[in-house]
């Protein structure tokens, strides 16, 4: 199972932490792992590109540990990117309850 702990924003930090491996088939053939990955990548891609965010942690396979943080002048905007990537979260694991956790 994937267990997703990506917790309430604050002004201008968060952390995401993500481990496991979904079972749903076979690693490089998991559409489940595929969309969580996907994910992640997304956006500590986009908040990196787009909010100047600096991460501190590590990220690997089948892993992901970071604290995320923002300068003040982005809070908002980071905020509401949270929102939206919360929400894919929260509906991978609806559509696959026995393979993805969201906490």
């Amino acid at each position: 199972m994937i267990v997703v702990d990506f917790p309430e924003t604050s002004e201008n930090q968060v952390s995401l932490r993500v481990v496991g491996h979904s079972g749903q088939a076979a690693k490089g053939f998991d559409i489940v792992c595929s969309a969580v990955s996907a994910l992640v990548q997304t956006v500590i891609g986009g908040l990196e590109e787009e909010l100047e965010a600096q991460l501190q942690g590590e990220v690997g396979v089948g892993s992901c540990n970071l604290l995320i943080r923002v300068p003040e002048a982005n809070a908002e905007k980071f905020r509401a990117v949270c929102k939206v990537f919360k929400y894919g979260f929260r509906k991978i694991a609806e559509s696959y309850p026995e393979h993805v956790q969201l906490n």
